[in-house]
């Protein structure tokens, strides 16, 4: 099979100007994971002229195959692969027209979107064209978190009980803007609740409280949630630190799992060399053979190239598991609104209205 044509709608940050970071885990960006995958970019669409240019003259690419609308790029290229990294808001539309106008695999950018009916429909008419949507919740294809889901499945630490999980961040207030659709728990969190679900199963109920200055997103959020096997979260996402920390802590009967951004830790339970007749957890070495060690945005365009040659049909991050991480994020956001009062899973998206949960 020839090689697919590319197209990557979004150049900034995630698009790939993070490549530029010294201290990042490379690839760390889609332009940097499409190339590891031994693919390369096409066409090219930015909102800004310049970032495009300079997009342009590292990818390779030619004038005539970028512009700044996103339509004339997907209609005059007409890509087999299209990457949406753009506003949040602005997801659904583009992946809508992509999937309308020929493309065969979508990857977009998390969260799926900021609106629940619209990413209903982004999944819709993607399921509709056949074409294949992944959502960039990067750490389903993290080695470590690979690892972790094969000791929980082994029963290592025995059956789960409980996650404390924190998604914590620096001060940041975002004023209330469609392209925002939320704080932390959205932006950040999203990538929190999407593991939470991959490792310990579906959510059941929410209760959430949100922090939040009038008129803005909230800049930090608590929430208590039930998984349908009865696994107790407790998460905060945001809380104006000084610091950033992903950090996932997951109890089982017989140990403990604890992963985060560059550590991952097993605890099991040993007979206590401070009580008598006790048992403390003993920290041992983190089992990693078997499992290749391949960087995340890696692995992840390489399950796309196998998808496009028809090598392969596996999704690890698709549509569906984007909606349930915005459905939750949402039932947050409800549950504060309504006074900490407890949600049932699923959501109905029309409950959900932004405007009146953020005094817009």
């Amino acid at each position: 099979m020839k090689k697919p044509r590319t197209a990557l709608i979004g150049c900034g940050r995630i698009g790939y100007l993070l490549e530029n970071d010294p201290l990042r885990y490379k690839p760390c960006t889609h332009y940097g994971g499409l190339k590891a995958a031994g693919l390369r970019i096409n066409c090219a669409c930015d909102i800004n002229p310049g970032r495009l240019e300079e997009f342009a003259k590292t990818a390779g690419i030619s004038p005539e195959k970028t512009s700044t609308d996103y339509r004339e790029l997907l209609l005059n290229e007409k890509p087999d692969l299209v990457i949406i990294a753009t506003w949040t808001d602005s997801h659904a539309e583009i992946g809508i027209f992509a999937a309308n106008n020929g493309a065969k695999v979508i990857i977009c950018e998390k969260p799926i979107t900021s609106n629940l009916d619209h990413a209903k429909s982004l999944i819709e008419e993607c399921e509709k064209n056949n074409a294949v949507l992944i959502i960039n919740h990067e750490r389903r294809y993290d080695t470590k978190y690979l690892a972790a889901k094969r000791l929980i499945e082994s029963r290592k630490i025995g059956e789960i009980k409980s996650i404390q999980a924190s998604i914590l961040t620096p001060a940041r207030v975002l004023k209330s803007k469609s392209e925002y659709g939320g704080g932390p728990l959205l932006h950040d969190g999203t990538h929190m609740i999407d593991i939470i679900r991959y490792l310990a199963g579906d959510i059941y109920c929410v209760t959430g409280e949100l922090e939040k200055e009038k008129s803005s997103f909230e800049h930090r959020a608590v929430a208590w949630m039930k998984t349908v096997n009865g696994v107790d979260i407790f998460l905060e996402a945001g809380g104006r630190r000084d610091y950033f920390m992903f950090d996932l802590q997951i109890y089982g009967t017989a140990g403990k799992i604890v992963i985060g951004n560059g550590y991952n830790k097993l605890f099991v339970s040993k007979k206590s060399e401070f009580y008598t007749g006790f048992r403390d957890l003993k920290e041992i070495p983190f089992p990693m053979s078997g499992i290749k060690n391949i960087n995340y945005f890696k692995r992840e365009y390489t399950e796309a190239k196998n998808i496009l040659a028809g090598r392969s049909k596996k999704i690890s991050s698709g549509g569906y598991d984007g909606y349930k991480a915005l459905e939750v994020i949402h039932a947050v956001y409800l549950s504060s609104y309504l006074k900490s009062k407890k949600i049932i899973l699923p959501v109905n998206p029309g409950k959900i209205n932004l405007r009146k949960i953020f005094g817009i």
